[in-house]
């Protein structure tokens, strides 16, 4: 297809920000020209080095309706434009070439009170992780029990297989405060079946911690290594707080 009259564009892109203002279009959404359709084309070169590699789509905003196809194939698609989504993209990649991946977003159909946003309106990542790895938004963490002097970390960690074997994993936990400093460590074990995921939980102890609170928005960090046969397949890292919240008559 040719698309060498397209418009060069750099996302997050707003195809209706742009105006023209229609003076007799719904003041509630701005009178701006956001009802309509739009396609985005990006060529990208993928490196032999990640054949074997499990690789994901994540898209943090697409308003709305958005279809995604690679190489000229759906990849996914998904019905709510307000909604971060990923798509396992690993089966229409072509490692060692260019591949064009290509987006449509479709407003037509949606209806809102205020200005939605037309388009790719957040980022979008193209991740690569190891047949092992930690699934996106992979780590849940809670903090249930809050004492003066400590509080009890719960850290599920969602991991994927998908190799042709079961593994053994081994997860290592890392806290860190808000100065870089390590504060708490803890390594959790599990075994996971060929094709499937496991959540594997430990809970982890912090002596002392300091709470989040308005005046003083303190956040921990939480960095998850992955280690497999010896060997350190992925590294996530997340942040929380410590606090705890109460409702009172």
């Amino acid at each position: 297809f040719d698309d060498s009259h397209w418009q060069n564009i750099v996302v997050p892109h707003d195809w209706a920000i742009e105006g023209p203002f229609n003076r007799d279009g719904d003041p509630n959404t701005g009178k701006l020209p956001w009802k309509d359709e739009g396609w985005y084309r990006i060529k990208i070169m993928i490196p032999s080095s990640w054949s074997g590699k499990q690789i994901y789509l994540l898209f943090d905003g697409v308003m709305a309706f958005p279809i995604v196809y690679v190489n000229g194939e759906i990849a996914g698609r998904w019905d709510y434009g307000y909604n971060s989504f990923y798509l396992n993209v690993t089966k229409f990649i072509k490692p060692g070439s260019e591949n064009l991946v290509a987006v449509h977003a479709d407003t037509r159909k949606h209806d809102s009170r205020w200005y939605p946003g037309a388009g790719i309106y957040r980022k979008v990542s193209l991740i690569a992780d190891n047949p092992v790895h930690i699934d996106i938004w992979g780590t849940y963490i809670t903090t249930p029990v809050v004492k003066p002097h400590y509080a009890d970390v719960r850290i599920a960690t969602t991991v994927n297989n998908c190799g042709n074997n079961t593994e053994e994993v081994v997860l290592k936990h890392t806290i860190k405060n808000q100065a870089g400093s390590v504060v708490a460590e803890k390594e959790a074990k599990g075994i996971i079946a060929q094709g499937k995921n496991r959540i594997i939980e430990t809970t982890v102890t912090l002596t002392d911690p300091r709470r989040w609170d308005i005046s003083d928005p303190h956040l921990y960090t939480l960095e998850t290594t992955v280690i497999n046969n010896d060997r350190e397949v992925d590294n996530y890292v997340s942040t929380f707080g410590v606090r705890t919240i109460r409702f009172t008559a």
